[in-house]
């Protein structure tokens, strides 16, 4: 298991995104300005594509979806009105952006097209615009099931078999060999909360919080090599913390994800 690259920022990593063609996106964000910022590397090799870009808006912004390698951004109206507003596509191979949509608000992608809502007094009413263009391509009125239909269609052709995601080590969900393996390496730790795991190929993934005072904890993750048991990687994601954070590791493909110290994203190549 060899480190591959790490990024780093000095801001806090908000959401990590993968594209269908393998390019990393990361959303950070400035605490005290509230900024937002958005970065992209090549996740074959860990080079820029673009780092800390900002759009016109730099605070109330956000991503919805990255569909065929274009990036669709949407507004927050006001700040304490969690609900998205606007459409903006931005092509990450030009970096550029391709066009925008104040009028409608993004629902899904799917068959080159968005599908995006007008909220009406009452009632939504649906649309299907051209991904690169936006131009309009068909209207659907207040149809739910017909958008529903659609949502569930592209939803389908979604792929996430690439993705290993951790789940709560319980013996009944991962056997008993399995679960005796993770509390023999956490049996002189004082584990709080609980520990995380998912296998991929020959490993043992697992991600606990260890107690080191009354107050605070270490947020610890691990990878055993199951041919024999030997310890692959052992890293300290949070030195002291004192909140449990869940979903700190993630594989894909056979690319390893780690978040550390809330800045920091590595990435492992599980051979």
């Amino acid at each position: 298991m060899e480190k591959h690259f790490s990024y780093k920022s000095e801001k806090q990593i908000w959401r990590i995104l993968i594209s269908g063609s393998g390019k990393l996106i990361l959303e950070t964000r400035d605490l005290n300005t509230k900024e937002v910022f958005f970065s992209c590397l090549y996740l074959e090799n860990g080079e820029n594509i673009f780092c800390n870009l900002q759009l016109d808006e730099k605070c109330w912004i956000g991503i919805e979806e990255i569909y065929k390698d274009i990036i669709f951004f949407h507004y927050f109206p006001k700040p304490d009105m969690p609900h998205h507003k606007g459409i903006i596509a931005f092509d990450i191979a030009s970096q550029n952006i391709l066009w925008t949509n104040n009028e409608f608000s993004f629902l899904f992608a799917g068959d080159d097209k968005v599908y995006g809502f007008k909220q009406g007094f009452e009632e939504r009413y649906f649309f299907a615009l051209d991904y690169l263009s936006g131009n309009l391509i068909e209207e659907f009125g207040s149809d739910h099931k017909k958008i529903n239909a659609l949502q569930k269609t592209a939803d389908g052709k979604k792929d996430w078999s690439n993705y290993i995601y951790p789940q709560i080590l319980k013996e009944e969900m991962c056997g008993k060999n399995i679960f005796e393996l993770v509390k023999t390496q956490t049996q002189n730790l004082d584990v709080a909360g609980e520990i995380e795991y998912n296998l991929y190929n020959n490993f043992l993934l697992f991600n606990f919080h260890s107690k080191i005072s009354e107050e605070w904890l270490a947020n610890i993750f691990c990878a055993v090599n199951l041919k024999d048991n030997s310890m692959a990687l052992t890293k300290i994601l949070n030195a002291s913390t004192k909140s449990l954070f869940t979903d700190s590791f993630f594989v894909y493909k056979n690319y390893l994800f780690l978040l550390c110290e809330k800045d920091e994203v590595m990435v492992y190549k599980i051979e």
